[in-house]
């Protein structure tokens, strides 16, 4: 491939460390931030006379790419907080007029890494090392970086990533530090082993490498000391996690060429300790790599961390709590403990392990998902598949261990398909916390090999085990190495809810779109529901496995060519609030919140109601004003103003709540302002 103009060249001088002041160009001013900063709002939260209510204060709704890829630590590709990307059917832009490219922006190298948002600052990082902070709004660069010579691919003739190797996996983001965490490939030259492995950390504000970084990825893991990481044949392709002041790296093959093997790697951020385990420990292990397609090591609470092996030498047959040193093929619970040291906890690997072994069936080229939503009898749930295409939901808890179902089966909460094989991980929506019924608006969204987006919809049995029940497909049939489903939606609002996919014709990236589809089938559709995407538009190039990031009401793709694109409303929503969580509140009790709602610009409010998608909803609007002045409408807001909505919390059952409050205004592209309310009854 033909690269494009270099911002920062390859011919610099040799004998700087990497990311020394010798590596770097750097632009002076940063772009002054137009975006409504000055809209960050305060929830004031006050409590209903006599109700006896905890109420909780809100915290600021945070960019949803701000810390980490898929866009959380549970890889749900879910972000809650984009009510200005709903459809237009719901008040948003999305598939109207007013929404499309806002910037296309031009950077050296291919693009495979997820994009980051931080605050104002989009975080580029590209095959050939190259690390950017662009301004999110408008793209301008406000900073770069050259972190070292990447790895040429023509070195051991592997053409899964040319021509360059270098930055292929999303970065983490430290508010605790303020850094960028992430990974390159660097080319030392004949005087090192080449290539290495570092974890850098940058400062998000100048792009600059703190003191004390690179630390490089070396030394053998606490579970093998006769084993020792070989940086030619190891590669990183999953999001980094950062965890309890730790960032943790996976690593897989290259080009499966031997030695190698799945390795976890953990970076302390304060004293740059480092630590390795690895999947396949013993004589002559090896394999078992963890790439998961792009997706990132999960974690669902302080010292867990769960992942997926590629193929490997199985586990033999036995309970999950009671891990053997050879996991390939297997969905893994690691334990930190004392010293940072990593130990497999936990394990489930399917009955036929060894036969997916055999045919390349690597169940580790999908990425475990841990589901925001349970039943009554299984709370902690994860989703995982793999390249045969079955669909597993186990307990995150107790994962099921190998051959433990009746008759040496695979035991499983839920299992559905198969389907065509995973290479990524589904996205989810799961506005109901605890399914009580046979069918929830909780979903599973699923892109096989070169197959249709599918809608897996959620349940419970009679006995509160979970079910999954495929409902819908796509009217379009997704190329091999097209990208892993995100969600976005104005909290748990169904009809905000938009599920966004990179569309690739095949390996070669050719004719990427990025597509967006309504997230919940309309219903008295006959099952499987046809959905036809509600907005597409051409990207170029698309990099394989690729997943978007949201934020602030833009969606922001990297390509193979290079490029960076970010899609929204040219124009901000008019009106903007945090979202506001009423926390716990007694059945029949009522909890009362102030809802502050900033205008943006000048924009005409016709009426404010609650949203009722169930027929009924808890909450109720009892008083909006302006200025201490009750409110008749229509009002006309000036730039700045501030309506003081007060919003009530009445639940008459146990149990999680979504509603929304509904803003109708005369802005052309913004007929409805979505604004995010939850609940939960006790």
């Amino acid at each position: 491939m033909r690269m494009g103009s270099r911002l920062l060249p390859f011919g610099v001088p040799h004998g700087s460390r990497p990311g020394s002041a010798g590596f770097r160009s750097r632009l002076l001013h940063r772009h002054a931030a137009a975006v409504i900063s000055a809209l960050t709002l305060v929830a004031v939260a006050t409590v209903a006379a006599g109700a006896g209510v905890l109420a909780r204060l809100p915290a600021a709704a945070a960019g949803a790419g701000g810390v980490t890829g898929s866009p959380n630590n549970l890889r749900t590709d879910w972000d809650p907080a984009e009510p200005n990307l709903a459809p237009v059917g719901d008040g948003g832009p999305v598939g109207g007029p007013n929404f499309g490219k806002i910037f296309e922006k031009h950077l050296n190298g291919q693009i495979y890494a997820q994009p980051l948002v931080v605050g104002d600052t989009l975080i580029a990082a590209t095959e050939t090392n190259h690390v950017y902070g662009l301004n999110a709004a408008t793209g301008a660069i406000e900073w770069a970086d050259w972190l070292g010579k990447p790895e040429p691919s023509a070195v051991m003739g592997c053409n899964d990533l040319t021509p360059y190797i270098g930055i292929t996996s999303a970065p983490v983001y430290d508010p605790a530090t303020r850094a960028v965490y992430l990974a390159a490939l660097v080319d030392n030259g004949p005087t090192v082993m080449r290539p290495h492995m570092y974890t850098y950390a940058l400062n998000v504000s100048t792009g600059h490498v703190l003191r004390g970084w690179p630390v490089a990825v070396q030394g053998a893991p606490t579970n093998d000391s006769a084993d020792s990481f070989n940086p030619l044949t190891e590669r990183q392709r999953a999001g980094l996690l950062l965890l309890g002041g730790v960032v943790y790296l996976a690593f897989a093959s290259y080009c499966d060429y031997p030695h190698f093997a799945g390795y976890v790697a953990g970076v302390s951020t304060s004293t740059r300790h480092l630590t390795l385990w690895t999947a396949e420990a013993g004589p002559g292990q090896d394999q078992a790599g963890i790439w998961m397609g792009g997706g990132g090591l999960m974690s669902d609470g302080p010292r867990r961390i769960f992942l997926s092996t590629g193929n490997g030498p199985s586990p033999p047959a036995g309970p999950g709590t009671r891990p053997p040193a050879q996991l390939g093929d297997a969905v893994v619970r690691l334990t930190v403990g004392a010293g940072g040291a990593l130990s497999a906890a936990d394990f489930f690997s399917p009955a036929n392990a060894p036969a997916l072994d055999a045919d390349n069936e690597d169940l580790g080229s999908g990425g475990p998902v841990g589901l925001p939503f349970g039943t009554r009898a299984d709370r902690a749930l994860l989703i995982e598949a793999g390249k045969d295409g079955r669909v597993f939901i186990l307990n995150r808890d107790n994962l099921g261990g190998r051959e433990q179902g009746p008759g040496g089966t695979d035991r499983v909460l839920a299992e559905a398909g198969p389907y065509h094989g995973q290479y990524g991980h589904p996205g989810v929506f799961g506005p109901v916390s605890t399914i009580a019924t046979a069918s929830s608006p909780d979903f599973a969204y699923y892109v096989g090999k070169g197959d249709v987006l599918r809608y897996l919809r959620f349940g419970a049995s009679a006995s509160g085990a979970p079910t999954v029940t495929e409902v819908a497909n796509s009217t379009t049939n997704f190329g091999f190495t097209s990208g892993s489903p995100v969600v976005t939606s104005s909290g748990n609002d169904r009809a905000s809810a938009v599920v966004w996919e990179v569309y690739s014709a095949g390996v070669s990236g050719a004719d990427g779109t990025l597509d967006a589809f309504a997230a919940e089938p309309p219903k008295g559709c006959v099952v499987p529901c046809q959905m036809a995407p509600i907005w597409s538009a051409p990207i170029g190039t698309a990099a394989q496995f690729t997943i978007p990031a949201t934020a602030d009401g833009r969606v922001y793709v990297g390509t193979r060519d290079g490029n960076v694109l970010a899609f929204g409303s040219p124009n901000p929503a008019p009106l903007a609030a945090v979202p506001v969580n009423f926390g716990q509140v007694s059945v029949g009790k009522s909890g009362t919140l102030t809802m502050i709602i900033a205008a943006a610009r000048r924009v005409r409010v016709r009426r404010i109601w609650i949203a009722e998608p169930f027929g009924s909803t808890p909450f109720t609007v009892r008083s909006v004003r302006l200025n201490l002045r009750a409110v008749r409408f229509p009002v006309v807001l000036r730039a700045g103003t501030r309506l003081r909505v007060r919003v009530s919390f009445t639940p008459s059952l146990p149990g999680g709540f979504t509603g929304s409050l509904q803003v109708r205004t005369a802005a052309a592209n913004f007929r409805v302002v979505s604004l995010s309310l939850t609940g939960q009854g006790i």
